[in-house]
């Protein structure tokens, strides 16, 4: 992790080792609220992360989905940063790329988005973001939770940290916008009719305004969270209804995000669901035949269909094959210095503009 680095352990080797992790899965920190999901935990991993990394009074982004439980663990987690001699800057409701991405734009020095991504309402979760716009390493989160579970998170007297500040990041969402307009500034979308459905998340601002800047048409499903309705019989994780509904109103196209906005799914003008792969595959070609697929090349995981891999290998297009998770897929598109990648179901990072799977970018790609 560039930036605010996560210092080296300094006690035994047990403390940081992943294999004792408990906490943290494959996302971050994820599960019921008032169960393991609670503003204490969420207080101690305020503290713990700004107690590893190497930079006194880290600046650390907090961002949120639209969970009721979000704006009470936003304020415990910004609440440990502060204690723990960090300055948590908040960006509100923002998709959980805008994160990353902001973090690499504003050269700050942490990322925290509070999600539980498709879970329903009941879940939430804490995942951190590194200064390269990149989830943390599983050393790096072992090292966190080993910082909770010694409670070095509750430092008091002469040497705990001069308490740091909460604060507004007025304009993040405007920031993260005005970067998809720049990515995509060669993209017009006149005349195309486009239904999205924002599963009442993250993405339920963002999203239908930056097809309308690019000029489509739309529609927009579930785009009036509640607090309780995120994901709730709408999204990806509910795609086929959405594919219905594209069929029977003759749009072009229809897409669908989840909850954090980090994936994305759509339906054709037939109403036929188009999962992770194809998309990839469509903006591989797309890419390829203008020139602009990084390295001729796309990582996928061991979750990807033959069929995938027959396109591919007719285009002309080297595939690479990772296990599962969207941040193995990362870390191959680093190390190859490729840049288009995801999973079948719909994380679909291209690197060239944010290192995190960005389901409205994937869209428009």
């Amino acid at each position: 992790m560039s930036g605010a680095s996560v210092a080296p352990p300094a006690e035994r080797r047990l403390e940081g080792d992943p294999a004792v992790r408990r906490l943290f899965g494959t996302d971050g920190v994820r599960g019921p609220v008032g169960e393991l999901i609670t503003p204490e935990l969420a207080l101690a991993l305020g503290r713990a992360v700004v107690s590893v990394t190497d930079r006194a009074a880290p600046r650390v982004l907090v961002v949120r989905d639209t969970r009721e439980s979000g704006p009470m663990l936003e304020g415990a987690l910004s609440a440990g940063i502060a204690a723990g001699g960090g300055h948590a800057l908040l960006g509100g409701v923002l998709p959980t790329p805008a994160c990353a991405l902001l973090v690499t734009l504003l050269g700050l020095d942490l990322g925290a988005v509070v999600s539980a991504s498709h879970n329903p309402y009941g879940d939430n979760g804490i995942k951190f973001f590194g200064a390269d716009g990149m989830k943390l390493s599983d050393e790096a989160e072992a090292r966190i939770e080993a910082a909770v579970r010694a409670g070095a998170s509750r430092r008091s007297g002469p040497s705990a940290p001069s308490p740091g500040r909460v604060e507004p990041l007025h304009g993040a969402a405007a920031d993260y916008l005005r970067a998809l307009e720049t990515r995509f500034a060669r993209l017009d979308l006149s005349g195309r009719r486009i239904l999205l459905d924002c599963a009442n998340g993250a993405a339920h601002r963002l999203g239908p305004e930056i097809f309308r800047r690019l000029g489509a048409e739309i529609e927009v499903l579930a785009d009036a969270p509640d607090g309780r309705n995120i994901n709730a019989g709408c999204g990806s994780t509910h795609v086929e209804a959405l594919g219905e509904r594209v069929a029977a109103g003759g749009f072009h196209a229809g897409f669908a995000f989840d909850g954090d906005a980090d994936r994305v799914l759509a339906a054709d003008r037939r109403g036929e669901v188009v999962d992770g792969d194809e998309l990839i595959a469509l903006a591989a070609l797309h890419l390829r035949a203008e020139g602009r697929l990084a390295g001729n090349g796309v990582a996928v995981t061991v979750m990807t269909n033959y069929g995938f891999h027959r396109a591919m290998e007719a285009a002309g297009v080297q595939v690479a094959t990772t296990a599962v998770g969207d941040r193995n897929v990362l870390l191959e598109l680093v190390r190859r210095g490729w840049a288009l990648g995801g999973e079948q179901s719909g994380h679909i990072i291209d690197t060239g503009f944010v290192a995190s799977g960005d389901g409205v970018a994937a869209a428009l790609l």
